[in-house]
């Protein structure tokens, strides 16, 4: 795998005795020489034809005449292969990397290694199932259980507890315990039923709310229902019909709702505090009702000018 970049150590390239003896262009070239020894098929390494070096240099024929040794020093001649010449730092980057590579698949190659011997989150969590228990030893379970219940005078205890000894070794079965646990549940849920209310009676506590306590008034009520209880509840007062009447137009008008917002919950508790202000509400004998000293809304200009 050909890495795409190399690690390009600006001190070391500026410091190099090499480097300051160039020339602007000469710098470029050198640059332009180490990247395609970078890119080729081989990093570090650049074929040693000068004519195809002069052009990747992009150098003119006077300049390369001028600047091949010093460029040339800088990537030696191959001594196994003459058709090629290298730069020795770009080798030893390159091999760095190389290593880096292979210590960095090596230590996932172990981690997966490890993950893979450990048991998963749900494997150690999982709980074991027991097997079912073969239809022989559940029928064997079942004579036991009916023995136990109601035993035989004639049944040998011998026998009872081999079978018991048998039926202990095999592992317990989830079906006979749940058999085993439904009369139980019957039972509960038969006492669960007893317990239940019957609709129509209302529990507070252990006690039953008899017939004929006081509820909570039905609201909206009838007008005939508010006269007649303004008349159980003010019977000197010859009055205490029309104040019904007025309570039940005024509320009927807005709704139900006390002061225009709440909804409300006892119009019998309401009826009694507006008997009880009415007083507020009404003028003294003998005197006229207020008039207002103005009109509420003032009156317009005559202006024929205007649209309204």
């Amino acid at each position: 795998m050909k890495a795409p970049a190399f690690l390009f150590y600006t001190g070391d390239f500026l410091s190099s005795p090499d480097v300051q003896l160039m020339e602007a262009h000469e710098v470029g070239a050198y640059c332009l020489l180490l990247f395609n020894s970078w890119q080729s098929d081989h990093p570090g390494y650049l074929p040693a034809d000068e004519g195809r070096l002069r052009r990747t240099a992009r150098l003119s024929v006077a300049q390369w005449a001028e600047s091949r040794e010093l460029l040339l020093s800088k990537f030696p001649a191959v001594p196994h292969d003459p058709t090629l010449r290298y730069n020795p730092r770009l080798l030893k980057e390159a091999e760095k990397q190389r290593h880096h590579r292979e210590l960095k698949s090596l230590a996932g190659q172990a981690s997966a290694a490890k993950r893979a011997a450990q048991p998963t989150s749900a494997a150690r969590n999982a709980t074991p199932v027991q097997p079912l228990l073969p239809s022989r030893t559940a029928s064997t379970v079942s004579q036991t259980l009916q023995a136990t219940a109601a035993p035989d005078k004639s049944t040998p205890v011998t026998s009872l507890a081999g079978t018991c000894s048998e039926t202990a070794q095999q592992p317990p079965n989830l079906s006979i315990s749940l058999s085993t646990l439904s009369p139980l549940r019957s039972e509960r849920a038969a006492g669960a039923a007893a317990r239940t209310p019957k609709p129509g009676n209302k529990l507070s506590g252990t006690s039953v709310q008899k017939k004929g306590t006081a509820t909570k008034s039905e609201v909206p009520p009838a007008l005939a229902a508010v006269q007649d209880y303004a008349a159980a509840q003010h019977p000197a007062s010859p009055g205490a019909g029309e104040e019904a009447a007025a309570f039940f137009d005024h509320f009927q008008s807005n709704g139900w709702r006390v002061g225009g917002k709440t909804p409300m919950v006892d119009w019998r508790a309401a009826f009694r505090n507006w008997m009880r202000r009415r007083a507020h509400f009404q003028a003294p004998a003998g005197t006229a009702p207020a008039t207002p000293t103005r009109a509420r809304t003032a009156p317009k200009a005559a202006d024929p000018s205007r649209w309204s």
